[in-house]
């Protein structure tokens, strides 16, 4: 298993810091260089230092060191998601009762990710109830630096900020946030744009049926510079959906703006791709309440 030195020193060369910017006045250079070839500990104290001169949370340095694959939390996140995909509403019935039982936070929140899980395979995520998501909810708020679990919570998660737009716009920066302090570590990269890119789209979503029509907000979010260096071919599609829906509402050429809505689900249906169900479904739900919008206008 990778040390805890190691770990700091593949952020410290993620973020091209060198080993006297991180470690002056807290360990010396050798210690320092035997750390991080895994052959020294450190105590908690020395540690924290470390970690707020690499700008990164303990959270967050939890996360990286476990790996997506051995991070206990995680792990149970990516059963929760494959038996969300596999539409298997009995076992995660079972999560959510088994979670809910024990008081621990970490298993609130895994009851209410759970819970959100259930209720969207068949049910619009948009009418969703908030109280049983309220463990997870008052986590994303009260952590103040999102690690990736934060950031893959938070793609189904946003749907119980849809009523608190001040709380949502703040979790909004988060993501943003942890877009950008992740997105050079390669193991994390498809992880990170396709939840970014969900993320992006269930917000113009939210802000669509809570009536707020402000096409230049929107296309703030969508047409993020920072956004722009996606390379997930999923990320890249879920991202340009978004501006489709946009533009269902708010284009300049109603026929036009529909069509190529269309056009883009049927793409998706020739490749059949994993997301044609559920893009076909948000598009059929937005469809007549753009088309409502519009005539409204006139």
């Amino acid at each position: 298993m990778t040390t805890i030195g190691e770990t700091i020193k593949a952020i410290r060369k993620q973020k091209r810091l060198t080993q006297k910017e991180v470690y002056i006045g807290i360990v010396s250079r050798n210690f320092a260089s035997r750390l991080e070839n895994g052959h020294n500990s450190i105590e908690s104290e020395k540690l924290f230092a470390i970690l707020k001169r690499l700008e990164v949370s303990p959270n967050e340095f939890q996360f990286i060191h476990y790996n997506n694959s051995e991070y206990w939390f995680n792990n149970i996140l990516n059963q929760i998601d494959n038996d969300a995909s596999m539409k298997k509403t009995a076992t995660l019935m079972k999560k959510h009762v088994d979670f809910k039982k024990n008081l621990s936070l970490d298993s609130q929140i895994l009851a209410a990710i759970a819970y959100i899980k259930i209720y969207i395979i068949g049910n619009n995520p948009l009418r969703m109830s908030i109280d049983p998501a309220y463990p997870l909810k008052k986590h994303l708020n009260q952590t103040k630096d999102w690690s990736v679990f934060e950031l893959r919570a938070f793609v189904d998660g946003i749907f119980i900020f849809r009523k608190d737009p001040s709380e949502l716009l703040e979790c909004m920066a988060k993501v943003h946030e942890v877009y950008k302090k992740y997105k050079g570590f390669t193991e994390y990269s498809y992880i990170i744009e396709q939840s970014v890119a969900s993320i992006v789209l269930n917000y113009v979503q939210i802000e669509l049926t809570n009536f707020n029509y402000n096409s230049s907000n929107l296309q703030k979010i969508t047409d993020n510079s920072c956004y722009s260096t996606l390379t997930d071919f999923t990320a890249k599609l879920t991202m340009n959906f978004a501006r489709l829906i946009i533009f269902l509402y708010l284009g300049s050429d109603q026929k036009s703006d529909e069509a190529n809505c269309y056009e883009f689900i049927r793409m998706l249906q020739k490749l059949q791709h994993d997301d044609y169900t559920v893009f076909k479904e948000i598009y059929n739900y937005h469809l007549p309440l753009s088309q409502r919008y519009r005539k409204a206008q006139l």
